[in-house]
């Protein structure tokens, strides 16, 4: 049980944490970075993964059938929007908010197993501890919203009117887009919470608990893919950057773009296996230990580079000593499950 919650904080770690470099880019524009990076995070990392955890991962599609891969490539596709979504934000909003708002709305997502898989344990410690986990989590990310808010206030004091008008509609656009980004992200904790023919298959051909989550999130990450290239090589056409791939300084922006893609990928194989571990009840500990893990890591990040000051630090600091709380809830309900069970 430790070693699952440890791989879901290392989650969080590395998906609060792999959208930095994108401020320190320069010679590459947003559109530039996403399209590198959606290629390696979701089409080479994950099938290179497949194919090298997986026993007979041909034979395995094969079986599962076309109709199966291209559902899961669909659901990816839906799911997938929520990262330009998350990353356009960030530039704007910052990484430590949009990361806050984010969680909040994958956090109130994450109470769908529970429900329908295991809501037998609503009445029993390990549910209550969930829901209260839970229950803490958004309140501490409302305190980081607020918190956000508060800092863009102050900065837009220190504008001119007529900026001020324009970045705070640009700022409001931004914190919509986090949240929704949020909603549809759960996508792959829901999907690794309920039953898929795709593991039943793997299983039969020898694979174990992770290698079978391999073979699903190959499919599904493909089709996460398709949605974040088009936006990206449409913004490329729109804003006629496809000349800065080829830009002085642009190896370095490959190598920090393969880099992001890198550090996702760990964070993604991590909740795989601590969802491994732990099991389908797992998967509500585990997203709500991630995303708070993830504030954590985002705001720190954000701290480290001057971000907060004043009411508005204090305000989010609240808000982090609320999420750590309630981490340490979530665990208990883990810890409860495996009693009560």
């Amino acid at each position: 049980m430790i070693f699952g919650l440890l791989l879901a904080a290392t989650c969080g770690l590395c998906w609060g944490i792999f959208l930095a470099p994108v401020r320190v880019i320069k010679a590459w524009k947003w559109e530039n970075i996403w399209l590198v990076w959606s290629f390696f995070a979701t089409v080479v990392g994950p099938w290179s993964v497949a194919f090298w955890s997986v026993p007979h991962l041909l034979q395995v599609d094969q079986e599962v059938g076309a109709r199966m891969l291209l559902l899961t490539a669909f659901l990816g596709g839906v799911s997938g929007t929520a990262g330009f979504l998350y990353s356009y934000s960030v530039p704007v909003i910052g990484l430590g908010l949009a990361t806050s708002l984010n969680a909040g709305a994958s956090m109130a997502m994450s109470l769908l197993p529970l429900g329908v898989l295991h809501h037998e344990t609503l009445l029993h410690r390990s549910g209550g501890f969930t829901v209260l986990g839970v229950l803490l989590a958004v309140i501490g990310t409302s305190f980081c919203g607020n918190a956000g808010r508060r800092r863009e206030q102050a900065t837009i004091e220190r504008n001119h009117a007529s900026q001020s008008v324009e970045k705070n509609r640009v700022f409001w656009k931004c914190v919509l887009l986090t949240l929704a980004s949020g909603a549809i992200g759960t996508g792959m904790n829901i999907a690794l919470a309920f039953p898929n023919p795709i593991f039943t298959v793997a299983h039969k051909y020898g694979s174990g608990d992770f290698g079978a989550t391999c073979a699903f999130l190959a499919p599904y990450l493909a089709g996460a893919f398709i949605g974040n290239a088009i936006y990206a090589g449409r913004l490329i056409g729109k804003n006629k950057t496809f000349q800065h791939f080829f830009a002085k300084g642009s190896l370095l922006c490959l190598f920090l773009s393969i880099f992001m893609a890198v550090v996702f990928l760990f964070g993604e194989y991590s909740y795989a296996g601590a969802v491994s571990l732990l099991g389908s009840f797992g998967a509500v500990i585990t997203w709500g230990l991630s995303v708070a893990a993830m504030i954590l890591t985002s705001s720190l990040w954000d701290v480290s580079q001057g971000e907060w000051s004043g009411r508005a630090a204090r305000q989010m600091a609240l808000g982090v000593g609320v999420l750590l709380v309630a981490v340490v809830t979530l665990g208990l309900a883990q810890y409860f499950y495996r009693i009560d069970g």
